[in-house]
């Protein structure tokens, strides 16, 4: 198993993620964009979410790229 530190905006967008997927399963349903606000809201919980760069090394560092673990920590 491996370990690596997240910040705060990194968490904010894993939790974001993790609250559409459980939206998606129970909608049974693509994506409702009228919900679109709710995961942003999540997302941008302490700050400004991330951008699509660091949402990028962000799912590379989850899948074991050191780069984005350096960056990370």
């Amino acid at each position: 198993m491996q370990n690596f530190t997240v910040t705060a905006r990194e968490r904010d967008t894993l939790l974001a993620a993790l609250r559409y997927y459980q939206f998606y399963r129970m909608q049974g349903h693509p994506f409702d964009p009228r919900q679109d606000h709710l995961i942003d809201a999540i997302a941008s919980h302490t700050g400004e979410a991330l951008d699509l760069t660091e949402i990028d090394d962000l799912c590379a560092g989850l899948n074991g790229n050191e780069h984005a673990l350096t960056a990370s920590a």
